[in-house]
């Protein structure tokens, strides 16, 4: 039994059993080697691991047209992702003309999804998107679970959509850092959390809610002269980027009640309507 890493940009913290596929120009994808009964781990590209499966089966296609390509992915494939296999067809059209086109199918059953996240090592931060791992490779859980991470466990991910009632099954919502982990907002507590769009987080970015930097003479620092404190006002400047870290690694050093609920004052100016939602 081997063990494998596998990185996605696009993730789904419902970890599932299921299907997943990868394909390859002229050459067999990076996880050819893949075999029945291997543990396969999954994480999201740069962030972290969060679950992992057991590979149950595996296929291996070589299409020498395009065209074969595309009666594949849109009719026989085991994977139903129309959404994958459009920007797929659309990545690979754009190649014409192709030599040969090779794919690999694996399922993945008895699968988990951690209640936790083990932040991705240094090896694994490259490009690759398929590592092979040693025999001694393993996961360990957190021991402190009151220690702030910037990483989001997918227990309290999961506790987010409940607490939001979120269902989205037509576009994709992202749980966000609110306070951004860029300068240390803490991913493992809810008050720092927030049910956000995939394209607004990406808007959003690292920028610092006013609320934060409002609270620089509360932690002894000097509040900017010109700040505007308003619920919809966001900082990306150099200067507000360098005193939101400052107030963060002040506010990070209070009692564990005690930063919650500064991180709750904050999340709740910008977005009042959440303030009426019980945190669990």
């Amino acid at each position: 039994m081997a063990q494998h890493l596998i990185k996605r940009k696009d993730v789904d913290f419902d970890f599932k059993d299921g299907w997943c596929c990868e394909t390859s120009i002229n050459k067999w994808p990076s996880g050819i080697k893949v075999s029945e009964g291997d543990v396969v781990y999954v994480a999201q590209n740069g962030y972290a691991i969060y679950g992992k499966g057991v590979v149950e089966k595996v296929i291996k296609f070589e299409f020498i047209s395009f065209v074969d390509f595309v009666k594949y992915a849109l009719n026989n494939s085991n994977v139903i992702d129309d959404n994958y296999w459009i920007l797929k067809l659309k990545e690979y059209s754009n190649k014409i003309p192709i030599s040969v086109i090779k794919l690999l199918e694996y399922k993945l059953t008895s699968t988990e999804c951690f209640e936790y996240t083990v932040p991705l090592e240094d090896r694994f931060l490259k490009q690759s998107s398929w590592y092979y791992l040693e025999d001694s490779f393993k996961i360990h859980s957190p021991e402190n679970n009151d220690q702030l991470t910037l990483h989001i466990p997918t227990k309290i991910r999961s506790l987010v959509y409940h607490l939001y009632k979120i269902v989205s099954k037509d576009h994709i919502i992202d749980i966000d850092h609110f306070v951004p982990r860029s300068i240390s907002g803490p991913g493992n507590i809810i008050e720092n959390l927030i049910p956000i769009s995939a394209s607004i987080n990406r808007r959003k970015s690292n920028h610092i809610p006013s609320k934060l930097l409002d609270l620089a003479k509360q932690f002894g620092l000097q509040r900017p002269k010109n700040l505007i404190v308003s619920h919809d006002k966001f900082y990306s400047d150099r200067d507000s980027l360098s005193l939101g870290k400052k107030i963060v690694e002040k506010i990070n050093k209070q009692p564990i009640i005690d930063l919650r609920s500064t991180y709750r004052i904050i999340r709740d100016f910008h977005f009042p309507y959440l303030s009426g939602i019980k945190n669990e």
